[in-house]
């Protein structure tokens, strides 16, 4: 199974551009093959439409955790952190998504995006959107946005990820005619019933110094993930963003509902499944590059992470 790789800035910033330039949309399918893959903290000054077809998934957006079933979805709003996770007690999620800018549904200084886009990406209390299937409004979105999907992915929309996607209507060129417009269209209608029941969106709690809370979480998190194979205290980690411990422990419960140290040995246990799949080194070799002092310590931290051990997975992998 190819490994999933995401560039990003040291703040968590993505560096891709999604779509073209004139048409500045992407189509992907996010498929998180075993329990307790993920996609990576994230975030980006596009928006985005992601909807479980198979799975479970559990996804980081700010200081929120939400689980999505199958058949529902999210919208995540412009720069919100985020991140998803398998939580299938099996087998793979199958998740497409649509990432877009603003700039998609209408042009910047347009009447449409001041009256009805702004409103919402801009709102600080709106980082995602739950589109659970309950009302009939988001029973409509998530109608709309399998559309998009249909039509993205049957002329090659869908791409590898990162790479400038390229439509192909040679099996059916009847249909090449209004394609981005249609396409445009059910996003538009999509968003518009956002915009319709914006009163009924559920806010998230104004927080105070929500900047600052997210610099020290990119700071810690950033610090982490270039020195998970070191001999890392809580310390470190809080220094890294000068502040106590306490105050680190604060903000990782707050951000991710977990401890600095549990997101450590987690990161950990990541980058060591990387290591099985794209290197022959042994479990014993892993686990040292990867930050732990003892294999049998990490083979009983990936057992409990992933529900295999260290070389059953790497059998999987093959």
């Amino acid at each position: 199974m190819e490994e999933f790789h995401m560039p990003l800035k040291e703040n968590f910033q993505e560096l891709v551009q999604h779509g073209k330039a004139g048409f500045p949309i992407q189509y992907y399918v996010n498929s998180l093959h075993i329990p307790g893959n993920n996609v990576p903290m994230h975030w980006h000054p596009n928006l985005e439409f992601f909807v479980v077809h198979c799975g479970r998934v559990r996804i980081h957006a700010g200081n929120n955790i939400i689980t999505l079933e199958k058949g529902q979805g999210i919208f995540l709003n412009a720069n919100c952190l985020h991140s998803y996770e398998n939580q299938a007690e099996e087998g793979p999620c199958y998740c497409p998504n649509v990432v877009f800018q603003p700039e998609f549904i209408a042009p910047v200084n347009s009447v449409i995006n001041m009256q009805y886009v702004m409103p919402l990406t801009l709102n600080s209390q709106l980082p995602y959107v739950l589109l659970d299937g309950t009302t009939d409004w988001s029973r409509s979105v998530l109608s709309r946005l399998d559309r998009v999907f249909s039509m993205l992915q049957a002329y090659g929309e869908i791409g590898r990820y990162g790479e400038t996607p390229v439509l192909d209507f040679t099996s059916a060129p009847g249909e090449r005619e209004c394609f981005e417009i249609r396409v445009l269209c059910e996003i538009s209608l999509a968003w518009a019933e956002l915009y319709k029941h914006r009163g009924e969106l559920e806010l998230a709690p104004a927080v105070k110094n929500e900047h600052v809370l997210q610099i020290r979480m990119q700071k810690m998190i950033g610090f982490i993930q270039a020195h998970y194979a070191d001999d890392v205290s809580l310390q470190d980690i809080a220094n890294s963003a000068s502040i106590s411990r306490s105050e680190a422990s604060r903000c990782f419960q707050s951000y991710l509902h977990t401890s600095p140290v549990s997101y450590l040995l987690k990161y950990r246990v990541e980058r060591s499944m990387q290591l099985l799949r794209d290197s022959n080194m042994t479990v014993e070799a892993v686990a040292l590059e990867g930050g732990f002092s003892s294999s049998a310590y990490f083979c009983k931290l990936f057992r409990t992470h992933t529900g295999m051990t260290p070389k059953q997975y790497r059998e999987a992998e093959k």
